[in-house]
């Protein structure tokens, strides 16, 4: 696990196991918020070591920020003092499929095995919900796009958002919606931010961030653009495999080359909803 500073209270843990994860914690004079966990128990319950071992108050809040397992699977190590906090969309997506994800996981990964499902109680609705910590303020937002519950975090007193897997460096829309993905996309300008933690991946930083959101709104609009060409020229699937991430103006580089699964799983994605053929399926991440 990496640990890294984004600003003086906030600290970033990523995943040296799965995907480039991340967790946020934001530190205050009077507790923590960590925002979403790490995707392998270990790793968590080192992040909560670390975070304990700062003397700056206990852990009060845990938000999670979307119901896959590579962002909750760590839940369950939080003390029973710590509430749980997600949009209810989180909720309910994590009781109606949380646990058949959990166990189809376990199946290819034993180091799953302790991992135990813990459902959020504190869910928001309507709107946004502000958590005000010592003298912190942190405003939670639904982005839906990735998937239907994806929320950030914003942190209003060091200007940085955690943004989760709203922000990755190729927007990634099989479990979500592409349309309200460039919608939230568009939503997230309007923060003034100094830096973005991605759901995966290195943290934007502030001369970073326009480029890269433009960047992946771009991205959307020319994949679909080709794909759908694609459809209507009558070529099969077998055309698909020349739309390469690049060709869509994205790096092959970032998650050490995981983008070039995740674009190909979204190219598809597309193709069956064109052709409204159901076949293909995609991991969660």
């Amino acid at each position: 696990m990496r640990r890294e500073r984004v600003s003086d209270d906030i600290y970033v843990f990523t995943s040296d196991l799965y995907a480039q994860v991340t967790a946020s914690a934001v530190v205050t004079r009077e507790g923590i918020v960590v925002v979403d966990t790490l995707p392998f128990p270990n790793e968590t319950a080192e992040m909560i070591e670390y975070l304990t071992a700062l003397g700056a108050g206990p852990i009060k809040y845990l938000v999670n920020t979307h119901w896959h397992g590579d962002h909750t699977n760590g839940n369950y190590l939080f003390d029973d003092r710590v509430e749980l906090v997600c949009h209810k969309k989180c909720q309910e997506n994590m009781r109606e499929f949380g646990q058949a994800a959990l166990d189809e996981a376990r199946e290819s990964t034993p180091i799953l095995e302790e991992v135990e499902l813990r459902i959020p109680a504190l869910v928001f609705e309507e709107g946004e919900l502000v958590i005000h910590v010592g003298n912190k303020s942190i405003e939670l937002a639904l982005t839906p796009g990735h998937t239907l519950d994806s929320t950030v975090a914003y942190v209003r007193e060091d200007k940085v958002l955690l943004a989760a897997d709203t922000v990755m460096p190729v927007p990634y829309f099989v479990w979500g919606d592409r349309h309200q993905f460039r919608q939230s996309l568009e939503f997230v300008k309007q923060y003034n931010l100094e830096s973005i933690v991605q759901g995966h991946g290195e943290v934007l930083l502030r001369g970073e961030i326009p480029g890269a959101i433009d960047s992946s709104i771009k991205y959307l609009t020319v994949l679909e653009q080709k794909v759908a060409k694609i459809v209507q020229q009558g070529q099969g699937k077998n055309a698909l495999d020349r739309l390469t991430i690049d060709s869509c103006g994205k790096s092959r580089i970032p998650l050490n080359g995981l983008v070039q699964d995740l674009h190909r799983a979204n190219v598809y994605a597309l193709y069956e909803e064109f052709t409204h053929n159901g076949e293909e399926t995609a991991p969660q991440i």
